[in-house]
């Protein structure tokens, strides 16, 4: 996954009320990455622990599987 991709997928989340609710239910990050990779995202397990940074804590704080 690239930065943009990253980048991409969290200007989506920004708009999208669904997906934030489909995130904040996820049970673990293996559902979280399913679930973004339903929606059209190529954003792995260990995307999401390398980007943590770019993700930001606004979002961390709201998912209780990260």
């Amino acid at each position: 996954m690239s930065t943009d991709s990253l980048r991409s997928f969290l200007a989506k989340l920004e708009n999208d009320a669904d997906l934030q609710d489909k995130l904040k239910a996820a049970t673990d990050i293996d559902a979280a990455t399913s679930i973004v990779n339903e929606a059209g995202f190529d954003i792995s397990k260990a995307d999401w622990l390398m980007h943590k940074r770019l993700i930001g804590p606004h979002w961390l704080w709201e998912w209780n599987w990260m």
